[in-house]
């Protein structure tokens, strides 16, 4: 099954529609809904007109949000040259991993996001050979700030963004700075339409979401298994990814570098804001469908892969047709 995803055809975009339909076939039983919350961020005012869809389109709108952004992230990996051959093995690792939780089987602000936040991991792997690092610097701060005032989770990213300027250029302050800029740029024009309108009191209110506190997971033991299930697989493609680092060009090593922290700090935010467990955690599915297509195309023999696909998959089955709620 995963060796026809490790060859780049028109065909396998097929069967990536298909593995993500059939994964989902829950649907037909718990269809998706929209769950998005006026603190998760801006994103709910401009998807608010569209909570009234019909219920028989909401389906079709994830499964094609899921597959173009699945299709998305593949292109941009092969596009850095990520991994030793073109292939569709991380579209598939990004399908299996948005289907693991019921939750993310929703249309989420989380899930809406993942479309800017390919967008922006996709600009970071071109800084280390940009002819114009000022411009990219300040579309990568306007990415990320923006993403941050859409969904208030996705704060590590300013973390990321600026720990991937650091390994990826020498240092320079006015790089740091125009970046700083762009990042801020979408806060300034959000607090100066708040202040016209008399409602810089909702900051405060914003800034209360923040705070450590501890995640309680309805059912403790599923979860528990689940994410060391997925998690033994990202950490198996990560030391895939050290034991081939001597065959990458340095910029690709780099990349691999802060895709790493950008998993561990998008995992870490739901213990850092209310309410962002489980759904934030779709974040991470981003960078982690990397490591996880590793697993997919490095082992010599095919057993490996099929048996890591086929445990996700049975995950999927069991956690969204058996347990519903996690």
């Amino acid at each position: 099954m995963v060796s026809f995803f490790k060859e780049k055809s028109t065909a396998t975009v097929f069967g990536l529609v298909l593995v993500s339909a059939s994964t989902r076939a829950f649907f037909w039983v718990h269809p998706p809904q929209f769950a998005i919350a006026p603190d998760d961020g801006l994103i709910y005012y401009l998807i608010s007109p569209l909570l009234t869809l019909p219920a028989i389109l909401l389906p079709l709108i994830y499964q094609l949000i899921v597959v173009v952004q699945a299709l998305r992230l593949n292109y941009a990996f092969n596009e850095v040259r990520m991994f030793p051959k073109s292939a569709f093995t991380a579209a598939l690792a990004y399908i299996l991993l948005t289907a693991l939780l019921p939750a993310w089987n929703n249309i989420t602000a989380a899930l809406l996001l993942n479309t800017l936040l390919i967008w922006l991991l996709y600009k970071l792997t071109k800084l280390y050979n940009t002819q114009q690092p000022k411009t990219l610097l300040f579309n990568i701060g306007l990415i990320a700030g923006s993403t941050v005032l859409l969904y208030f989770p996705a704060l590590p990213l300013i973390i990321v963004v600026f720990f991937a300027l650091g390994i990826l250029r020498p240092f320079r302050l006015n790089e740091w700075l125009i970046l700083l800029l762009g990042i801020l740029t979408p806060f300034y024009f959000f607090a100066g339409w708040l202040f016209l309108n008399n409602q810089l009191g909702n900051i405060i209110h914003q800034i209360q979401i923040f705070g450590p506190h501890i995640v309680r997971p309805a059912n403790l033991v599923l979860t528990a298994v689940t994410f060391a299930i997925a998690g033994s697989i990202i950490i198996a493609g990560a030391f895939m990814w050290q034991s081939n680092s001597g065959r990458m060009v340095i910029q690709v090593r780099k990349t691999w570098s802060f895709f790493f922290v950008a998993i561990v700090l998008l995992a870490a935010v739901v213990f850092l804001v209310k309410d962002a467990w489980p759904n934030a955690l779709l974040l991470s599915a981003v960078p982690a469908a990397a490591f996880v297509s590793n697993t997919f195309l490095y082992p010599k023999r095919n057993f490996v892969p099929a048996i890591i696909f086929w445990l996700l998959v049975g995950l999927i089955i069991y956690n969204n047709w058996f347990a519903v709620k996690i």
